[in-house]
């Protein structure tokens, strides 16, 4: 079997599934070639497959070297288009193979990807059959895609559901609406015909398009917005959308001003309000609480879709819409749980079957003609609802890589006598006589740090009689065993962090790394790299030393164990030897840390604020029993504090040394238009934030606190998520290439910043070790570590695997909410609004952490005003942002989408 380009390229799954008759598929050189060029992900599936030697299920793939061969290759011809000469050398590759196989009896097939390319390769291979004396007898057969499947259907059903055909443009006699129904209908043209990009760059010289990425609002399926670098562009209605979807980099043609329109206020969480409007009905995602709303309600540039740029198409999970599936037809419509994505019709005989269960699916077009793209199913995952299928989708749609680290990657682990010896010892600082402790959440096993304080002479007379403390940061030493450019080390920086979910932990490295030979336990000794303050007793740095060192830890203490400790020490039970030293150290921390936070205040430091939620795990059954909001404690923002310290201290150092290349971190200045929805939802309660600065906002938080600290000890700190929310997320970037001025940490008023004090779990913290080692001359900079551009590339890396940790993580946190409300009757609970829309309320129940949308019916014909943050109801209920009110939490067990948490008014 032959496949051309556009067979590969629209039909990979297919091509690579192994089942027959797909056993033996050659591959041109040529087209591979070209594949790289156009789809660099496709080429690298297709590669991985030639080079494997294990080749199971008997499927061979080949690589024939056919622009190597005299009598396979044929140049191009004068005024020849690529894809004529495409198929043209094509037919003459497999003209000449067919005779050279000719006494072996190999058949061939060719496979095209439509009916047109099928009718010219066969009339190319016509004519160079006639020009090679007729060989008549040369067995080449070419099939389209949709008549090889029908062809070999009955030998292997799941042909069809693999490749999706049957469903697909060439399909003229059925097409499924958006309802399931099998009823005949002529085809329409619903969508505008996409530019070609020469006409899309035309059009952005004379300033008439812009290009982004298109992100679809979090509560309005049918608006989107494109922002680049000129301007932000709202996007209305499906029409203008024209078949992009969330993620895909468009190009977008700007109306005339008198077509600009406002973003709306209103919450639309399906389809069933389009249906009087409109004929092709597309689904609708529910809200997202993951990103922030943008509230304003003036005209904007607004603008349609004319062409994508580039596809975030994706394999989706979801399961079949019930109401699609009629009996004795194989065709079905498939339901995302990312309720940003479309629904896609796909054909499979073993639909009845697939109904309940979760599928991984992929788009493979979109018609002008058609409402849904059309997609194949790639393989079922689980029962839809159960706690293991629904992590899988979870990981799945976050692309977070679960797959077993590789035998080569665990072959650069030290064997497993290593430990920790004079040789060592001998090359670093001896830190083992330290009150070193760690404090981590309880069931922590990768312990990054480790903290101690303790006083010190001023031997040399330098602090001029200071009381002299020394604080040391101890962090583990990874780089001791992940050598730059080894297979683990290729690995880890593909991972880019370690995932935390409420039940489990997807780590960036092998857990002998990570729970044993790089984890800080308690009692043994371990490697580390070490930042080391000298104090005075007003928490003002004297002098900073960075090295690598070993430590004992004398105790793994949780953060409450922690606090037991110094709350006891400040009543004067410290206890004895070692306790007494380790109570000492944690006293000292305690203290320093408050007076450093304090200066970090005075300093412009804000204070930001998530629901963070706890949940209680059974041990037994690792089911989830309760959910409470997470405590934080003097001993959590001690922590923190050092970590701070450390990581601005490294930040420093990095930079001075790399200006060009150091890996840090920043945090964009928000622009006052980001703050504009916390600042009206503030005045609507006649309260006045100061945003000139995060010094001033922050102020003007902390003042309210203090104001409201006994009629309402909540509001500030909603305040606080409402403006958390308003603000870019923090990023890393390489030094060399962004302006000096905005290498500032907004939130931590830092002028430079940097992630030092994690190296367990983000590879970000790798980077800037090699980079603190060769600043102190343990070890060279590796050279690739020096080129700012490829600095940029791992920091927008570890920018993305990040942000997809975090979205895991909260889907973890939705799922096991959802699993502890499941089964229990609906309840009543306290919520605060934390938006009001025109027609319904975005809340929050503290409780639980847990949020999501109250809609109102249009039956309460609500009345929504803008200004004053409120919507009036004819039942003479008004509602406003930041209220106290009643809602029922209980759970909507939709067949097809997740299961969630609602709310609905008490």
């Amino acid at each position: 079997i032959i496949p051309d380009i556009y067979t590969l390229l629209k039909y990979t799954d297919l091509i690579l599934s192994s089942v027959q008759p797909l056993s033996d598929i050659l591959i041109l050189q040529s087209i591979l070639k070209s594949i790289r060029t156009e789809k660099q992900e496709i080429y690298k599936k297709i590669y991985k497959l030639l080079i494997d030697k294990s080749q199971v299920n008997d499927a061979r793939y080949v690589l024939f070297s056919d622009e190597y061969h005299y009598r396979a290759y044929t140049s191009r011809m004068q005024g020849e288009s690529e894809r004529d000469y495409q198929l043209r050398s094509l037919a003459h590759v497999v003209v000449f193979l067919s005779a050279h196989w000719m006494r072996l009896g190999v058949n061939i097939i060719l496979l095209t990807d439509t009916k047109e390319a099928q009718m010219k390769v066969d009339a190319f291979v016509d004519k160079l059959v006639g020009e090679n004396d007729g060989k008549s007898q040369l067995k080449v057969k070419s099939l389209t895609v949709k008549q090889f499947v029908n062809e070999f259907a009955s030998i292997s059903p799941q042909l069809i559901e693999i490749s999706g055909t049957g469903s697909d443009e060439e399909d003229d006699e059925v097409l499924v609406d958006s309802e399931g129904s099998g009823k005949s209908r002529k085809k329409r043209t619903i969508y505008a015909e996409h530019w070609t990009e020469s006409r899309v760059k035309e059009e952005k010289s004379k300033g008439n398009v812009v290009e982004g990425v298109l992100r679809v609002s979090g509560f309005n399926f049918e608006e989107a917005t494109v922002r680049s670098d000129e301007k932000s562009v709202l996007i209305v209605g499906k029409e203008s959308l024209n078949r992009a979807l969330d993620g895909d980099r468009v190009a977008v043609e700007v109306l005339s001003e008198d077509q600009w329109q406002a973003q709306s206020l209103k919450i639309v969480e399906d389809d069933s309000e389009e249906k009087q409007n409109s004929k092709s009905k597309v689904k609708a995602p529910a809200a997202s609480m993951d990103t922030a709303i943008d509230l304003h309600t003036q005209l904007m540039p607004t603008g349609r879709v004319v062409c994508i740029l580039k596809r975030n198409w994706r394999p989706f999970c979801g399961a079949l819409q019930v109401s699609s599936v009629v009996e004795g037809s194989d065709r079905a419509i498939f339901v995302p749980v990312d309720r940003l994505a479309p629904r896609i019709r796909i054909r499979s005989r073993r639909v009845s079957e697939l109904l309940g269960r979760r599928l991984l699916v992929v788009a493979d077009s979109w018609p002008r003609s058609s409402t849904l793209p059309n997609g194949h199913v790639v393989r079922e995952l689980g029962i839809s609802g159960d706690k293991e299928t629904e992590t899988e989708v979870i990981l799945l749609e976050n692309n977070i890589p679960t797959r077993a680290f590789s035998a080569a990657a665990l072959a650069c682990l030290p064997d497993e006598s290593w430990a920790v010896n004079e040789t060592h010892v001998s090359r670093r600082w001896d830190l083992r006589n330290r009150p070193v402790c760690s404090v981590d959440p309880p069931g922590c096993t990768d312990i990054d740090d480790a903290l101690h304080c303790m006083k010190v002479p001023d031997t040399r007379g330098e602090f001029r009689g200071k009381t002299v403390l020394e604080v040391g940061v101890h962090i583990a030493d990874v780089t001791a065993f992940l050598q730059h450019g080894s297979a683990l080390d290729v690995e880890a920086a593909q991972r880019g962090t370690s995932v935390y979910l409420v039940d489990r932990r997807i780590e960036m490295l092998p857990s002998r790394l990570t729970s044993d030979l790089c984890s800080l336990r308690g009692e043994v000794e371990r490697l580390a790299f070490s930042v080391v303050f000298k104090m005075d007793e007003d928490a003002n740095v004297l002098s900073t030393e960075f090295g690598r060192s070993v430590i004992k830890s004398n105790a793994a203490l949780t953060y409450e164990q922690a606090q037991d400790r110094i709350d006891a020490a400040r009543k004067g039970h410290s206890g004895r030897g070692k306790d007494a030293e380790i109570a000492r150290s944690l006293v000292g921390l305690a203290q320093l840390a408050n007076k450093l936070r304090e200066r970090r205040v005075e300093a412009g430091s804000l204070t930001l604020a998530s629901p963070e939620v706890k949940f209680e795990v059974q041990a037994e059954t690792n089911d989830v029993t309760d959910v409470k909001l997470y405590q934080v404690r003097e001993t959590n923002k001690m922590v923190e504090e050092f970590m701070l310290l450390a990581n601005i201290a490294v930040a420093e150092k990095i930079r001075q040394q790399f200006p060009s290349c150091a890996m840090l971190r920043r945090h964009p200045v928000p622009t006052e238009e980001m703050l504009e929805p916390l600042l009206q939802t503030a005045q609507a309660h006649g309260i006045e934030l100061d945003i000139s600065s995060s010094k001033t906002l922050n102020e003007s938080l902390s003042k309210l606190e203090k104001l409201r600290s006994k009629s309402d000890p909540y509001l500030a700190t909603l305040l606080r998520i409402l403006a958390t929310r308003s603000m870019t997320q923090a990023v890393y970037f390489s030094s060399g290439l962004v302006p000096l001025p905005e290498h500032l940490h907004y939130g931590l008023a830092a002028p430079v910043y940097t992630h030092f004090t994690s190296p367990i779990r983000r590879y970000a913290d790798v980077i800037v070790h090699r980079q603190l080692q060769a600043c102190v001359g343990y070890s060279a900079l590796p050279n690739a570590l020096y080129n700012a551009q490829h600095m940029q590339a791992v920091a927008d890396v570890v920018n993305e695997r990040h942000r997809a940790a975090q979205r895991a993580s909260r889907g973890s946190i939705a799922l096991h909410t959802v699993l502890l409300f499941r089964d229990k009757p609906a309840v009543t609970h306290q919520a605060r609004v934390m938006r009001v829309l025109s027609n319904g309320l975005i809340v929050l129940v503290p409780k639980y952490g847990v949020e999501g949308v109250v809609r109102f019916e249009d039956d309460m014909n609500p009345e929504f005003n803008s200004e004053k943050q409120e919507l009036r109801c004819s039942n003479g209920r008004t509602f406003r942002s930041l209220d106290t009110i009643d809602v029922i939490v209980s759970v909507d067990t939709a067949p097809e989408r997740r299961d969630r948490v609602v709310f609905n008014l008490a």
